[in-house]
């Protein structure tokens, strides 16, 4: 009778847990952020190819962006201002907005956040 449960449980469990991963898996996440010319941004997440999170984000700034950054598995963000700009990958979308926007504060003026994306 308990291998019985044991195997329905195994079984229902290797059922539920891909389709809960995303379309990336459970650890094979990329994303990217980008800050183009004149305030336009890129940002991609969920990619299982950290080039196909570039391109998508590339993309997004009309392919002519500044600055791109990747990030796997995490939040990442951009912060610009004049004569520069900031970036931070963090856990969680509020830590990584937070420490893109201090970093660029410390090195440029009118420093405003600009993008953010989280993978998975």
């Amino acid at each position: 009778m308990w291998r019985q449960v044991i195997l329905a449980v195994t079984l229902s469990i290797g059922t539920v847990a891909p389709a809960m991963a995303g379309e990336c898996g459970f650890d094979l996440c990329w994303g990217a952020v980008g800050v183009g010319p004149d305030g336009v941004y890129g940002r991609s997440y969920g990619h299982r190819l950290e080039a196909e999170a570039l391109t998508v984000a590339q993309d997004g700034c009309g392919g002519n962006r500044t600055e791109l950054r990747t990030f796997y598995n995490q939040c990442g963000a951009m912060a610009r201002g004049t004569g520069g700009w900031g970036w931070a990958i963090e856990s969680t979308r509020a830590l990584a907005e937070r420490n893109a926007l201090n970093y660029g504060k410390d090195y440029v003026t009118n420093c405003r956040f600009a993008v953010w994306a989280c993978s998975p």
